[in-house]
């Protein structure tokens, strides 16, 4: 029980920042595959992952691997998994995920949930001596893997995904996730003395996030974990991995009174929504949240007495083929704006996320740019720097 195999999964495109994370917080890198970091620790690390990590979408342990090219093989070599090192003799453990392939014999995940359940089921009932499993104790789900004839045993040590910090209750019609904001802000050369301008903050997700990173506040402190109520985790583990992130907590930067992070969006609904956000996550007095549009944010005083910093957002994208020709005048505004500031004489580098294609012809060509996943949505993340 010493050691163990973390997965620790991202969105795609972000394995480098959350690789970082990890690395900080002491672990072993083992692999990095497509939205995957394997890393290797212990039991004690399965909270201090879970409360710090602000980039990863779900703490998981991988308990075995094998090879197996029929459902006759993923059932035998799921009975030799040794589930039993996390699940009790009363636990209930649910298949929570299993992958298909519709080029191979593994046609339906039902199917093969029902597979890997059926082998978990025998071999507790042989490894416990009972005809009888009441899993009537705690929560153990797991996820299966399938890529190219390798099956993974995973172990959910999270629950409800890592993006769900318990902040932002209320959002806009296609808000960002919070995981994925705080990896946008990583790529950035964002540092805690850093002016950072969201001009369409919505429910004010990159604010809110970027005020966190600069106070190390852990993402998800105030939040409860499905691996909590476990009896194999040492019991002050998660007392220790709690202490630790608060101790970690910059309180100079809480009692700053010099704001320098600014959320504006034109909808007055949404900044209220972002105050009431902000104010949950303890970073109110951190934040500068105003109605304006995107046209007129360079111009206000608060700004203009800004010499330089960065600006990060996340505009509409115009999914639908409708919307396409309505969003060209909303990323004229930014670009004029963004002008704006330049002949001001300021220096701001400004970084885009979105799935809009003709970026180019407004902007300019980028300094760089970034795939990225937003959900299953492909979106770039340009970046204009003012080198």
């Amino acid at each position: 029980m010493d050691k163990l195999t973390f997965v620790l999964v991202c969105h795609f495109g972000l394995e480098k920042v959350l690789k970082s994370e990890v690395r900080k917080l002491g672990l072993e890198i083992v692999e990095v595959t497509d939205g995957e970091i394997k890393a290797s620790g212990n039991l004690y690390d399965i909270p201090r992952l879970n409360f710090n990590l602000r980039t990863c979408e779900r703490v998981l342990i991988e308990l075995s691997a094998f090879k197996a090219v029929e459902p006759n093989e993923l059932f035998e070599n799921a009975k030799l998994c040794e589930i039993e090192r996390f699940v009790p003799a009363d636990g209930m453990f649910i298949i929570a995920k299993a992958s298909q392939d519709r080029n191979s014999k593994f046609k339906s995940s039902m199917i093969n949930q029902k597979t890997v359940k059926k082998a978990f089921s025998e071999r507790l009932k042989k490894v416990y001596k009972t005809d009888f499993l009441p899993e009537e104790k705690g929560k153990y789900p797991f996820r299966i893997k399938y890529n190219k004839t390798i099956w993974s045993i995973r172990l959910d040590t999270t629950g409800d995904s890592l993006h769900k910090r318990g902040y932002r209750i209320k959002s806009g019609l296609a808000p960002i996730e919070e995981t994925l904001a705080s990896a946008l802000i990583k790529l950035t050369d964002f540092n805690s003395d850093t002016v950072l301008i969201d001009p369409f903050c919505g429910s004010g997700t990159i604010p809110i996030e970027t005020a966190m990173i600069a106070s190390n506040i852990p993402p998800s402190l105030d939040r409860a974990f499905i691996s909590e109520t476990w009896d194999v985790i040492p019991k002050d583990a998660w007392k220790k991995a709690r202490n630790e992130a608060l101790e970690n907590i910059r309180q100079d930067r809480l009692s700053m009174k010099n704001i320098k992070i600014f959320g504006f969006d034109i909808d007055e609904n949404m900044i209220r929504i972002a105050r009431e956000n902000a104010k949950r996550a303890d970073v109110e007095q951190l934040i500068h949240f105003e109605k304006c549009s995107v046209k007129d944010f360079w111009n206000l005083p608060c700004i203009k007495e800004i010499d330089s910093g960065i600006i990060l957002t996340n505009p509409p994208y115009g999914e639908r083929l409708e919307d396409k020709e309505k969003i060209i005048p909303i990323y004229k505004d930014l670009k004029k704006s963004y002008d704006y500031l330049k002949e001001n004489k300021q220096s701001f580098n400004m970084h885009v996320i979105t799935s809009y294609d003709n970026m180019a012809k407004i902007f300019g060509k980028e300094s760089k740019n970034r795939k990225i996943y937003n959900g299953m949505i492909k979106t770039y993340l340009y970046s204009y720097l003012n080198i």
